[in-house]
């Protein structure tokens, strides 16, 4: 179940003044759930993260414009529906995401950041270590090293000895 509060309990929560609550609310009504009628309004309880926001935002320096924009980026507008009745519950559209979340998101992201730029490096490497072995392979086969030609010209004198040997035995006899 929600929980919804006055205009006394919100101030309690939050620490705001309630003049400077309504003020808000009235300013930036679009984003407050309530329900109820003028004396007996409530609002839901996503207007204290919502207020305690406003408020650091003033406390910061921002004008009221420059905090609409923030306050836009960071929190859904509200849209009501004119066919509810004042005392019907107004539906919320959920939080997409708060400061924190943005924090953390952004934390998050600069990790995967360093790991990629860390696994480009390792990548880099490897690739170089490819094709420095690839070169290493055609300069083999362009230029077989002479030791090996050595040995191999050898077992070619020492392989035909064995081909006269395996000739039969009147060839050998009458050459």
């Amino acid at each position: 179940m929600k929980e919804w509060y006055t205009i006394g309990e919100l101030a309690e929560k939050t620490g705001i003044a309630e003049p400077t609550l309504r003020r808000y609310i009235t300013k930036f009504h679009p984003y407050f759930t309530s329900k109820g009628g003028n004396r007996a309004k409530k609002y839901n309880a996503t207007a204290i993260p919502l207020l305690v926001r406003i408020k650091a935002l003033y406390d910061a320096g921002y004008e009221t414009a420059g905090l609409a924009d923030i306050i836009r980026r960071e929190f859904p507008v509200i849209i009501h529906d004119n066919k509810d009745s004042e005392t019907k519950e107004s539906q919320s559209a959920p939080v997409l995401a708060t400061t924190e979340d943005v924090a953390e998101l952004k934390k998050v992201l600069t990790e995967v950041n360093q790991k990629l730029a860390k696994q480009e490096e390792f990548n880099a490497l490897l690739i170089q270590k490819l094709e420095n072995q690839n070169r290493f392979i055609k300069e083999a086969l362009e230029n077989p090293a002479p030791l090996f030609l050595e040995k191999k010209t050898d077992e070619e004198d020492a392989a035909k000895p064995v081909k006269e040997l395996k000739k039969g035995f009147w060839s050998r006899l009458f050459k």
